[in-house]
């Protein structure tokens, strides 16, 4: 199929079955998106490919990218993908919490996570340190993160390698955001430590009626925030936040921000 569409930009692959693994060789592909279960992904060679988007939590989905030297839009990674795995090159992320690499992948700009209280799943500041080392020129993070979820957030456990820690982040939007403590500890290690952030996002769906914008302010320090010049803005967002991927048709792929959202 895709040999024979020689301008194919955009492709979406959802709720597909009857086949156990895919393999890719394109020079126009500019977009991918899965929505797909059991399935190996080699995308072999893909000179062009700029995003690799999962529209929704996966079971056993092994994602294998060879060559993709443009790819710089990557997620929605989630901790509930059960048996699921992203090598790209030599780097590996299994279910999230097990990042693994002998060479950092450069070109990703953009990352989507999203936590979610399944199954009793937790985020570590470990894991976020991970995928920073991995991506070292990351600029834009987005984290959705439920109310409920637990999670070590505290970034005094990690003096030694916070002062080694290039954070070249300069975007954050914090999803589902509702100002409890391991999501104020999370926006406060970003705070406190990413010199280059210019503005932060909190998303919240509705206002938080037990801590005003100004007693939040000051939970999260930002008067030691560790960029100057960094803004920060609580907005009302109606996303559902179930998975925060905005495609709804292989239209939406060529979205600029696929992540970013449009209520």
């Amino acid at each position: 199929m895709i040999i024979r569409c020689p301008i194919l930009e955009c492709l979406l692959l959802k709720k597909s079955y009857g086949f156990d693994s895919i393999s890719i060789n394109s020079n126009t592909l500019v977009s991918i998106g899965l929505d797909l279960q059991n399935v190996e992904i080699i995308i072999e060679d893909a000179p062009k490919l700029e995003k690799l988007l999962q529209l929704e939590p996966c079971i056993a989905l092994r994602i294998s990218v060879i060559s993709a030297p443009k790819l710089d839009t990557l997620g929605c990674l989630s901790a509930c993908d059960h048996n699921s795995k992203l090598a790209i090159g030599t780097t590996v992320i299994q279910e999230l919490h097990d990042v693994t690499f002998t060479a950092m992948v450069c070109s990703v700009k953009a990352l989507s996570i999203s936590i979610q209280n399944l199954g009793g799943v937790t985020l570590r500041i470990d894991t976020i340190i991970n995928l920073m080392r991995c991506f070292p020129c990351l600029q834009k993070l987005y984290i959705q993160v439920t109310s409920n979820v637990k999670g070590n957030w505290c970034h005094h456990e990690h003096p030694n390698v916070v002062r080694c820690l290039d954070i070249s982040l300069k975007e954050i939007i914090l999803q589902n955001y509702q100002a409890t403590e391991s999501q104020i500890n999370l926006a406060t290690f970003f705070i406190l430590n990413a010199k280059k952030l210019e503005i932060m996002k909190f998303q919240s769906r509705v206002r938080n009626r037990k801590k005003s914008i100004t007693e939040q302010k000051q939970l999260l320090q930002l008067e030691k925030r560790a960029s100057t010049g960094a803004r920060f803005q609580f907005l009302i967002c109606k996303c559902d936040y179930q998975y925060p991927l905005h495609i709804k048709h292989v239209g939406d792929l060529s979205k600029a921000d696929p992540f970013e959202c449009i209520c």
